[in-house]
């Protein structure tokens, strides 16, 4: 018991590396048990994930990576039949609801995954769980690995890591961009079309280590969405872990992860494009205003809207409102004519920042004329709130 007290200790560390939302958001929510980890799903129900790596032994150097190969730490192992069999066990107590199972490359990319789908054969087959089951898949594997993957799981997942070729030698040098990591994304996405899965396919980059601009990985992730219509791309920003060369780096500030992740919800709900957004002289985002409030600031031809017949494409473009506040407008504007602030009343958007984008039924209204509070009781957060949780 001892033994797998370590193991659960080391790999639920170490696979918060692998990360499902924002992650300066949800450490502080980690339960006692560095293995479990809420997630959450429809309707903001919180599900607790089992979150684990099946080992943390690896063949890669990658050189920010705390399991990779050249480093001194301490290595464990999961059994397929003893991971599914400690899940199923949690799981029929209650204490977790799904499986996020990812891994190091132990020994081959074929062999770790060919591992990891037994665990989950396992679970499916022995134990009949049907519950939710997030595989990741381990850059390179064959497509019958990736296909028993995807028949297996409820997701599934693979790192890209860096935006591009250039900037992933910077970090992971054994590593082949294209034929490791696109054409397996690319296989993967394919046979989605022919074996759907519930949740999709996601992806994960690791931010501030490469030396990428957020113009670099905005232009990407645009491309990964079009081309491969991911379910959700996330963000791990860089942290420094001892006993690697990159120890010494500066960690990704807080500010640029969250930045990134509005990016990505004005680009995947929004309909934004890298060209839109302002960038500093370095290619980043603004970090002390949100990337949707910097647009609207530096297109004022664009306002202001009224609100009460503006599209919901055009609603949605004004910094406070977010879809379903846009939605919420327009069903009350069927009900009557909008005159002022005070009538959008119960409707979840930042009305002290929405104002002087707005008119209403011909007339402007200044920010200190709102009759609505802007507190506790008229929430604020519509627009970003998926930001700041992890959903499944």
């Amino acid at each position: 018991m001892k033994v797998l007290t370590k193991k659960l200790k080391i790999l639920g560390e170490t696979a918060r590396f692998d990360v499902c939302g924002y992650t300066r958001s949800v450490d502080s929510a980690y339960h006692l048990n560095s293995f479990i980890y809420p997630a959450v799903g429809g309707k903001n129900k919180v599900y607790q994930l089992f979150k684990v790596l099946l080992s943390n032994f690896c063949k890669a150097n990658c050189f920010y990576c705390i399991n990779r190969k050249d480093r001194d730490c301490p290595r464990y192992r999961l059994e397929p039949a003893e991971l599914a069999e400690l899940f199923f066990s949690l799981w029929k107590k209650g204490y977790v609801d799904g499986l996020f199972l990812s891994s190091s490359i132990d020994k081959d990319a074929n062999s770790t995954q060919e591992k990891m789908n037994r665990a989950v054969e396992i679970l499916r087959r022995k134990y009949n769980y049907s519950g939710y089951v997030h595989l990741k898949v381990m850059p390179g594997v064959d497509e019958i690995l990736v296909k028993k993957a995807i028949r297996l799981s409820s997701r599934i997942s693979l790192n890209m890591e860096a935006p591009g070729t250039k900037f992933l030698k910077n970090i992971s040098p054994d590593k082949d961009f294209s034929a490791l990591l696109l054409k397996n994304l690319n296989r993967m996405c394919l046979l989605n079309r022919e074996y759907p899965l519930p949740a999709g396919i996601t992806s994960q980059l690791i931010v501030g280590a490469a030396g990428e601009s957020d113009r670099d990985i905005t232009s990407f992730v645009f491309h990964l969405y079009k081309k491969f219509n991911l379910k959700r791309v996330y963000y791990s920003g860089f942290e420094p872990i001892v006993k690697t060369p990159m120890e010494g780096l500066p960690p990704c500030a807080p500010l640029r992860e969250l930045r990134l992740y509005q990016a990505d919800i004005l680009i995947r709900q929004y309909g934004f494009t890298p060209s839109e957004f302002v960038f500093d002289k370095k290619g980043n985002l603004i970090l002390d205003k949100d990337p949707k409030l910097v647009w609207a600031e530096n297109n004022p031809e664009r306002f202001p809207v009224e609100v009460n017949t503006a599209s919901i494409e055009e609603l949605v473009r004004v910094p406070g409102i977010g879809l379903i506040g846009a939605k919420r407008i327009l069903l009350r504007r069927k009900e009557k004519r909008i005159t002022s602030p005070e009538e959008l009343k119960g409707i979840r958007i930042n009305i002290s920042l929405s104002l002087k984008f707005l008119t209403f039924n011909g007339r402007y209204f200044k920010r200190e004329s709102c009759l609505i509070p802007c507190d506790e009781n008229n929430p604020v957060k519509e627009e970003y709130e998926p930001v700041y949780i992890n959903q499944i």
